[in-house]
């Protein structure tokens, strides 16, 4: 469960980075904010990664349930 929050947490500051970044801000700055978006980027994909990995564990353990069922 934690992971998932920190999940959000990271998307959450992501999206505000983006939001700023539409805005008018100066060159360095939006580059440090661009290197941070990257960043979270990063973590959401790798969350995201790990999540789909469990959830594909979860699918094969109900095809697994359900195959037995099939075969009483």
């Amino acid at each position: 469960m934690a992971e998932i929050k920190k999940f959000e947490e990271n998307l959450k500051e992501l999206e505000a980075v983006v939001k700023k970044l539409e805005g008018d801000v100066p060159l360095d700055e939006a580059v440090e904010d661009f290197k941070r978006g990257v960043e979270l980027s990063k973590l959401c994909f790798e969350s995201l990664k790990a999540e789909k990995g469990k959830l594909a564990l979860l699918v094969d353990d109900i095809n697994n349930i359900t195959q037995q069922f099939e075969l009483d």
